[in-house]
């Protein structure tokens, strides 16, 4: 958290941050546009990966480990006495 935008400053340039918060990079819609247009411009990039790169779900394991699988703990602690 930064209290003043001089602190911010030490760790990003206010050269990309919006006028709207002190920087200089234009203003927020202005940002918010060429960012959609950026996204809509490689449309067809996200399509082909959204249809081509997908999980084969046959290659996962059976079942989760969990710590009776792996350690053997059985019984249960009804009987658990603490001094």
């Amino acid at each position: 958290m930064h209290s003043t935008n001089d602190t911010l400053e030490n760790f990003v340039p206010l050269e990309i941050l919006p006028n709207e918060v002190g920087g200089q990079a234009g203003p927020m819609q202005e940002l918010h546009n060429k960012q959609m247009k950026k996204l809509t411009d490689h449309i067809a990039w996200f399509q082909e990966d959204e249809a081509n790169h997908r999980i084969n779900e046959s290659l996962r394991p059976d079942k989760a480990k969990i710590a009776t699988d792996l350690f053997g703990v059985e019984g249960s602690f009804k009987k658990l006495e603490i001094d």
